[in-house]
C-alpha cells in the first residue's frame, strides 16, 4: 500500500520575520533619503544616498520574497505515485519514478538528489557532460527544499516506498 501524496508548501511563518524587517528597511531608506536631502556636505550626501540605495535593494528583495510567500498558496513540490513534481514558477518539471536510478534526501543541504538511469545509446560527449553535471550538483536532478515546510522522516519514507514500488515491476520484467 502506497502512502498518501506529500504536498510541500512554502513556509508561511517566515512572514513574521520578513515583514517587520522589510518595514524597518523602508524606514531606514526614508531616513537615509531625508538625511541626504538636509545634509549640507557633499560627502555626507553621497554616503546617505549610497545607504539609501543599499537599504532600497534589501527592502525590495525582502518585500518581494514576503509578497511571493504570501500570494503562493499552491504546493511547491508534490511527491506522489507518478514521481516528484516541482511546481515552482522558475523551473516547473516532473521526474517519474521509472526514470530514477536512485533518489536521496540530503537533509543537511535541504535537497532531494535524483540520479537518472543512463542510456547506453548516449554519445561519449553527452556521457561526459552528464557526469560533470552530476559531479557539480551531486545529482542529475536536484529538487531544492529550502523555504518549504516538511517532515524529514515522512519524506524519506515516501521516497523509499514510491521508488521501490515503481522500480520493482520494471526489474521483474528484465
Amino acid at each position: 500500500m502506497q502512502p498518501q501524496p506529500i504536498l510541500l508548501y512554502r513556509r508561511r511563518w517566515t512572514l513574521l520575520f520578513q515583514v517587520p524587517f522589510t518595514l524597518m528597511m523602508v524606514l531606514c531608506l526614508a531616513y537615509s533619503l531625508y538625511r541626504a536631502y538636509v545634509s549640507n556636505d557633499r560627502l555626507f550626501t553621497a554616503l546617505f544616498l549610497c545607504a539609501a540605495f543599499v537599504t532600497f535593494c534589501i527592502a525590495w528583495t525582502l518585500g518581494g520574497a514576503a509578497l511571493q510567500a504570501y500570494l503562493q498558496r499552491n504546493p511547491a513540490v508534490v511527491i506522489d505515485a507518478t514521481g516528484i513534481t516541482d511546481l515552482r514558477p522558475d523551473d516547473p518539471h516532473t521526474v517519474p519514478w521509472e526514470a530514477m536510478e536512485r533518489v536521496y534526501l540530503d537533509n543537511h543541504e535541504n535537497v532531494i538528489l535524483v540520479k537518472l538511469h543512463t542510456s547506453h545509446k548516449d554519445s561519449a560527449l553527452r556521457v561526459i557532460a552528464k557526469a560533470l553535471k552530476r559531479w557539480q550538483q551531486r545529482g542529475d536532478v536536484v529538487f531544492s527544499l529550502g523555504g518549504l515546510a516538511y517532515d524529514t522522516r515522512q519524506i524519506q519514507k515516501a521516497l523509499k516506498v514510491f521508488h521501490t514500488a515503481a522500480v520493482s515491476p520494471i526489474q521483474s520484467l528484465r
